[in-house]
């Protein structure tokens, strides 16, 4: 044990001398240990030249670099979309126990920022055109309803740098802080509008990020806002 130790740089390193004298005690050695031999480099009576089962092994040590690298990012992505999926099931507990418009709206609004490192978030709907004390919840301004049409027509999320016109439009007052966004259709069951999320880091909502995510929290977060606005159906 202490030998392996030595050699994977775990112990403090032993002599030559002493390493020789195990391995010539212990020729089977490497038999049992076959992984270590990846990490070994062993000198080629050759010289400069490469003899072809050096060559093979350096080989093998590179594609087995590259396969542990890929497991790596592999159970990296695992763990992301466990944590999102835990995060997106608290955020469903926080609606269901809202029991108006407004607790609804300040638990979107709390979970989005604690779970998911949202800045700013604002819903805006078209429709149902419901009375209510909630400042801009309803969208009257043409030009945003046509903006917003356009989104729901196309039916998935957009996240991306943020304009100035699109920051204006969405956050109103915040429109100066917002550097990125990712707007999530909400339709279902009468209601149509979006959920705007917006973040100060320009790097937080890239064009390119997957959509599963906010396709499934704008179901949720459109069922939930259809039963508190116009009751169960």
């Amino acid at each position: 044990m202490k030998l392996i130790q030595a050699i994977v740089g775990t112990e403090p390193a032993m002599d030559d001398a002493a390493v020789a004298g195990y391995l010539r005690q212990h020729p089977d050695f490497f038999e049992d240990h076959l992984d270590l031999l990846e990490m070994l480099k062993v000198p080629h009576p050759s010289g400069e030249a490469v003899s072809l089962t050096t060559r093979q092994l350096d080989l093998l040590r590179a594609r087995n670099g590259k396969l542990q690298q890929q497991l790596n990012d592999i159970l990296q992505i695992a763990r992301d979309n466990d944590m999102l999926s835990r995060r997106l099931h608290q955020l469903t507990l926080t609606l269901l126990n809202a029991t108006s418009i407004d607790d609804a709206l300040a638990g979107l609004r709390w979970s989005l920022h604690e779970c998911f490192e949202a800045d700013h978030v604002v819903v805006r709907l078209l429709e149902p055109s419901v009375e209510t004390a909630i400042g801009d919840l309803v969208v009257h301004d043409e030009s945003t309803e046509r903006y917003i049409e356009g989104l729901l027509n196309m039916g998935v999320p957009e996240c991306g740098l943020t304009s100035i016109d699109q920051a204006q439009m969405l956050f109103g007052g915040d429109a100066d802080r917002v550097e990125s966004h990712a707007l999530v259709p909400l339709s279902h069951a009468g209601l149509r509008g979006l959920l705007v999320i917006g973040s100060c880091d320009p790097h937080r909502f890239d064009a390119g990020m997957g959509h599963l995510f906010l396709t499934q929290m704008g179901e949720i977060v459109a069922a939930r806002l259809v039963n508190l606005l116009l009751g169960p159906n």
